[in-house]
């Protein structure tokens, strides 16, 4: 029962209820770090398809990265000027096949040879 209320969750947007947010210490080893360091914590999903075919076979990484973005700063209320580092991770498993954007900003998938 409990997991069915967190999937409704998920679809009707509201957090789980027994969820709550904790400061916890960074672990970086970052020497500079100081009091008025900030770190946001978010996330945003894509919607998905199979590779190759239906309504994201022409779209780029890049582009879908970049509308999951614009999402997260609207969510939290930044402007990208305010941004230092970022970092994105997937939960697919689709990390088992590199992706590789190049200087034109044109996506493509590097597949085992």
């Amino acid at each position: 029962m409990r997991r069915l209320q967190v999937v409704l969750g998920h679809l009707a947007g509201q957090p789980d209820p027994g969820w709550t947010l904790q400061a916890a210490p960074c672990s970086s080893g970052a020497p500079q770090a100081s009091a008025a360091d900030v770190v946001v914590v978010h996330g945003r999903r894509t919607a998905i398809c199979r590779a190759g075919r239906g309504g994201f076979k022409d779209t780029t990484p890049d582009e879908l990265l970049s509308a999951v973005m614009t999402a997260v700063l609207q969510d939290v209320n930044l402007r990208p000027e305010q941004l230092g580092d970022i970092c994105v991770v997937t939960s697919q498993r689709l990390c088992l096949c590199p992706l590789s954007i190049d200087s034109a900003h044109q996506g493509y998938r590097q597949w085992p040879a």
